[in-house]
């Protein structure tokens, strides 16, 4: 008998064993569900070897009696841990966990919810690798964050984003965040979030960008046609690949030695009373890379042009964002040295 002829027998032997099963499961009497949505409360993103503290809460026993609660975080944990408060520290290994959280009681159907945890680092050995950035590279250091710069023209550049917490807000508000990705940073906290002798590049220094990666620009706020495979790097979030690959774009080389990766933009509401954004709505991570420029729309004091690109396009594209409330991250730039 052929290997494939044995599979196929197998498969056929487990569904049958499963179809008996599943009969003799609906022949019993369905348990009644407990009250409500189960749920708590934990960070997307944590620091390696961080604690956590969780509680359940939004189920209730219908006859009045307790609601007992057990937690396993995957992969780490063996056992679950029986508990109304779960506290628990992760591992110092990069990568996603998943929290699981199971409600139960006599005579009623458990309920469960999960959350997924990212635990993440900053740094050339942090979460992000393969970048293409190297320890002897050039940088400055800002704020105790190395960033790393590349001479392109007449100009230098930053090659990661800029994360200066003095204004702008991290990825979904995790400030974990801030030195993997970057911050976002609405226009206004763009044009003086630079370090001291560093700006925000105008669309005269995107244009002597785009001249030196072999484009030919003629007029400000043009498309930058076949750029991406320049700009973007085959990069690596805690050892999952950041881009796909598209034909269109073809082997992205990261020429220019920017390595921008797309971490999205975000739209951020209002503001509150301690000068954060509890309605921010991030958007278009691994797919869009937006970046300000320093100049504002011509007509219009309330909009900004910023440069973006799409990972399946080739092209650098402008669009228009509020001054106020839309968010990109910055790429620094200076005269060369």
């Amino acid at each position: 008998m052929s290997l494939r002829k044995l599979n196929s027998l197998l498969l056929v032997a487990v569904a049958l064993v499963a179809s008996v099963s599943c009969k003799k499961d609906d022949e019993k009497e369905a348990l009644p569900s407990l009250n409500g949505i189960l749920s708590f409360e934990c960070p997307a993103f944590l620091a390696p070897g961080e604690t956590v503290t969780m509680k359940a809460s939004g189920v209730e026993n219908p006859d009045g009696d307790a609601i007992g609660y057990f937690w396993k975080v995957t992969p780490t944990m063996t056992k679950s841990d029986t508990t109304d408060v779960f506290v628990h520290t992760f591992s110092d290994t990069l990568q996603t966990y998943t929290v699981n959280c199971y409600a139960f009681a006599e005579g009623y159907n458990n309920t469960s919810v999960s959350r997924q945890v990212m635990v993440v680092k900053g740094g050339l050995d942090g979460s992000l690798t393969q970048t293409g950035i190297e320890a002897d590279d050039p940088k400055i250091t800002h704020e105790g964050i190395d960033y790393y710069y590349e001479k392109i023209g007449n100009l230098e550049w930053f090659r990661n984003n800029l994360a200066a917490v003095g204004s702008g807000v991290p990825f979904v508000n995790s400030e974990i965040t801030s030195d993997v990705l970057g911050r976002f940073y609405t226009y206004e906290e763009a044009m003086t979030a630079c370090p001291e002798g560093w700006r925000l590049p105008g669309e005269e220094d995107w244009m002597s960008l785009a001249e030196a990666l072999g484009e030919t620009v003629t007029e400000k706020y043009s498309i930058f046609e076949n750029v991406t495979a320049k700009l973007m790097v085959n990069a690596y979030f805690n050892d999952i690949a950041i881009l796909e690959y598209w034909p269109v774009v073809g082997d992205v080389t990261n020429s220019s030695r920017l390595g921008l990766l797309p971490f999205g933009y975000v739209n951020l509401g209002d503001m509150d009373e301690s000068g954060k954004y509890p309605y921010a709505a991030f958007d278009g991570i691994y797919t869009y890379a937006a970046f300000w420029t320093a100049d504002k729309v011509e007509g219009n004091e309330n909009m900004a042009h910023y440069r973006y690109l799409i990972s399946n396009q080739t092209e650098m594209m402008v669009g228009e964002g509020d001054v106020k409330s839309f968010g990109a991250n910055v790429r620094c730039v200076r005269d060369a040295q």
